[in-house]
């Protein structure tokens, strides 16, 4: 009785758990394909867009819609015109946050660290990374331009949407040490630390699916 009990219960939250994706809003993605979204490392969108986005200089908000009710987040960068390969993303600008709610979040003041010399007309890539799928890792893209001229914007939290920091030593997707997140009331805002982020940042959210393995395990031993 209980190894069936826990086989339904495994096969209950495998679909509901694999179903749950990730839009980035602002900026716009290169695209969205719910079925690719876990292709390292721009969710299947692999072709640079023609059409960037303009970026503040110093930074700014990004925008999420978030279909988990809790998951991992992490920001990272790459820069230049040709964003394509994911070891490219070397540069974390949100080390690894926790996120509880459903709806929209809202990082709400994603800096740009000094040391990178940002300057006006120049070409980067915004990498989103979350876990909310047991399989491993979701990914999107975002092309910019930064601009002098750019306007940081705002975003906006969904009703018990907020950002939880991760403490200890493991406080990034590559699990080296920075300086945790932050939240604020008006909306989650993490610490800028310009940590690398590696190409093993593709592996974040394994720990998910190794968890529903477990419980089929323990279900068909029982």
């Amino acid at each position: 009785m209980y190894s069936t009990t826990l086989i339904n219960l495994a096969l209950c939250l495998y679909p509901f758990l694999s179903s749950a994706h990730f839009q980035l809003l602002s900026p716009p993605a290169r695209g969205y394909d719910e079925d690719t979204l876990a292709t390292y490392p721009c969710g299947g969108q692999d072709k640079v867009s023609s059409n960037r986005s303009m970026f503040p200089l110093a930074g700014g908000p990004v925008q999420l819609n978030m279909e988990h009710d809790h998951a991992d987040v992490q920001v990272n960068i790459a820069m230049g015109s040709d964003t394509t390969d994911g070891n490219s993303f070397n540069m974390s600008l949100v080390p690894i946050l926790q996120e509880e709610g459903i709806g929209k979040f809202c990082l709400g003041d994603v800096m740009i660290p000094a040391g990178m010399n940002v300057k006006d007309g120049m070409n980067a890539t915004i990498q989103v990374i979350t876990n909310g799928d047991p399989q491993g890792g979701l990914y999107n893209c975002a092309d910019i331009t930064f601009s002098s001229s750019a306007q940081p914007g705002t975003c906006t939290n969904g009703t018990g949407v907020k950002a939880v920091s991760y403490t200890g030593s493991n406080k990034n997707a590559n699990g080296s040490d920075s300086s945790p997140a932050t939240t604020s009331a008006s909306g989650a805002t993490a610490s800028p630390t310009g940590t690398s982020g590696g190409g093993r940042a593709e592996s974040i959210g394994l720990g998910l699916l190794s968890v529903l393995a477990g419980a089929m395990a323990v279900a068909v031993g029982l």
